[in-house]
Parts: structure tokens; C-alpha cells; sequence
């Protein structure tokens, strides 16, 4: 089959590899038909692996003998070390994630637990491959949400920093929760219109004043974007830390300064479960023309090593890989 192989930094080329067989009891083969290319592909892709692995993780595929289409979950728990027994799945201390440290969906095929597999009904079957991170994004604005409760104020003003793919989801999930009365605002480095946020009607900011930001949401992943983050928020306030930070980077503030100012510094890492997987289905079924905006170029795998190198997608989208293209 076709699959594309990350085999160093920057290396990545498409192969004709070995299909995937049943490895254990549960599993099936799924044939792969969308796959959105996360900044974790190019992360990971930038530094190279131990070993050739197949990226993708955001995967839409159909099963040979069943009706529809299905997202994969894809971190594989074990269900009994005490982090599963607490339901805290992504801390499994045998987590084994398809796409990131075992093969992944940037092939023809994939070998997956059925029930690791989701069934969803869209009228554009390529929405799926927001299903994943939407599920992550679930999980972290109940975070944001239950930090919410140490602030001073009931309506706050949010400062969403990064308009890309996780702004635009934090910032969706933000604006229809039921228990949410405050204030959103957004700032991007980029000056290009953002779609999503004007149909949110979120105001976006050219600089972001200190001192008016209850609570701040870093979704950029970057070294600058967290270091504004935690300059701008108020005191007593709470920085949650959503974009993936890359490795090596320290908080550019001293344990006395975020003592002084008594900020609050939360974190929101994956959280894929059945759950979250369920409630980002919902979410999308009951407005699939907001994230249909939310697609962005959709490239055949041929496209995807030139795609992985040289990162640019196109502001606040998700760019597609569809495998049969």
C-alpha cells in the first residue's frame, strides 16, 4: 500500500509498504480516507523520530463490511495502570498513540481497535477529521471552564491568543457553553482576516493590553505567544497553556513574579475519550456550516511531505489530506 514515512528530520517520502494484518483480537483493518494535517505532524516531523514511523492522527476511515464513516480515537489505553482507573486516559503509563509513537492514518490503510472507532453522519464526510481535536478542545474548556471559578469576576474577558485551527474550536466551545457569561476577545500576529471569528463575532485586538485579560488561553504554541500571555493577564488571573508548547522553552516569568501576581497557570493536554469523542460528533453535527470554514486546502498524500516541510497553512483551517485524491 501507499503510506507516506517519516525516516529523519524533515525526511519524509512516500513508500509502497507492507498492509497492515490483525495483530490482536479487537482490531480491523480500516481502509483511510481523510486525514488533517495537525502542527504535532509538523512538530514531530521537524525533529525526526528513534525510528520510520507513519504520521497522522486525525483520521477518517470506512470499514470493509459496515455502513458510514468513522474518526479514530488515536490513544490506546491500557485501562489498568491508576491513571485509566481515573479515567485520565492520556496519562495512561502504556499509552500507545497511533500516529505519533506507532503507525498512523498517512497511508491506505490502518490496523486500529474497532472500538477505538467513532461513526458519525456528515453531509461532508472530510468534517471528521476535526472530530479528534475537537474532542481534545471538549476536554480543555472544562478546564478553562472549572478555572473559571477562581476568578473574582462572573463574566470575564477571555483573551484567546493563536487564531489557528485550536483558537477557533476553544473559542466555539467557549461561546455555546450554557454556563459562560463573559467576554471573548482574539489576537493573531497574522493581519489576514479570520473567517471564524467574525462569524463568532469575537473581536479581534492589533495589541494586547496589560491588565485586561481575566483569563488567557494560549493556543499558538508559541514561545512569544506564551510569553504575552502571561504579561497581559490581570492579576489574580489564570493563564491556560493550550497550545503545544515546544520542548526545552521556560515560563518567562520567576515562581515569585506568578506569586506576587497570583496567576494561575493550567494546562490541557489531549483527552480523547468515548465521551469527548461523542460530544465533539454533537457538536459539529448541529452546525456543520461553521466547520465547514473551518477546511482548509485538501491535498492528495503525494502533497503531504512538501505539506510537513514547509508549514503554512491557510490562517484558522485545517488542511486535508484525502488519500484516495
Amino acid at each position: 500500500m501507499k503510506a507516506a514515512v517519516l525516516y529523519g528530520p524533515n525526511q519524509v517520502e512516500i513508500r509502497e509498504v507492507s498492509a497492515p494484518t490483525l495483530a490482536q483480537e479487537g482490531e480491523v483493518i480500516a481502509d483511510v480516507e481523510f486525514v488533517g494535517v495537525c502542527k504535532t505532524d509538523q512538530q514531530l516531523t521537524a525533529g525526526g523520530l528513534e525510528s520510520e514511523l507513519i504520521l497522522g492522527h486525525e483520521v477518517v476511515c470506512q470499514l470493509p463490511h459496515e455502513q458510514g464513516y468513522f474518526a479514530l480515537n488515536n490513544e490506546i489505553s491500557c485501562g489498568q495502570c491508576s491513571y485509566c482507573q481515573e479515567g485520565l486516559t492520556s496519562h495512561c503509563q502504556n499509552l500507545q498513540e497511533l500516529g505519533v509513537n506507532q503507525h498512523g492514518g498517512y497511508a491506505e490503510k490502518i490496523g486500529v481497535p474497532r472500538k477505538s472507532l467513532h461513526h458519525f453522519d456528515f453531509r461532508n464526510p472530510a468534517l471528521g477529521v476535526l472530530i479528534e481535536p475537537l474532542s481534545c478542545a471538549v476536554r480543555g474548556v472544562g478546564r478553562i471552564l472549572a478555572a473559571a471559578n477562581l476568578l473574582s469576576v462572573s463574566q470575564p474577558t477571555i483573551l484567546v491568543i493563536g487564531g489557528g485551527l485550536s483558537g477557533a474550536l476553544i473559542s466555539y466551545l467557549l461561546t455555546h457553553a450554557p454556563d459562560f457569561d463573559g467576554e471573548i476577545k482574539l489576537y493573531d500576529i497574522t493581519k489576514m482576516p479570520i473567517p471564524w471569528a467574525q462569524k463568532l463575532g469575537i473581536e479581534r485586538v492589533e495589541v494586547p493590553e496589560e491588565d485586561k485579560a481575566h483569563l488567557v488561553v494560549e493556543c499558538s504554541g508559541s514561545p512569544s505567544g506564551l510569553a504575552t500571555a502571561l504579561r497581559v493577564v490581570r492579576k489574580a488571573g489564570v493563564v491556560c497553556i493550550y497550545g503545544v508548547p515546544k520542548q526545552g522553552i521556560a515560563l518567562p516569568v520567576s515562581p515569585h513574579e506568578l506569586f506576587m501576581r497570583e496567576i494561575a497557570v493550567l494546562t490541557s493536554f489531549a483527552g480523547a475519550t468515548d465521551k469527548t469523542m461523542g460530544s465533539a460528533i454533537a457538536h459539529i453535527k448541529s452546525d456543520e456550516a461553521f466547520f465547514e470554514q473551518l477546511l482548509g486546502r485538501v491535498i492528495p498524500l503525494e502533497k503531504l511531505p512538501e505539506e510537513l516541510t514547509n508549514w503554512s497553512p491557510q490562517p484558522g483551517t485545517r488542511t486535508v489530506v484525502d488519500i484516495d485524491a
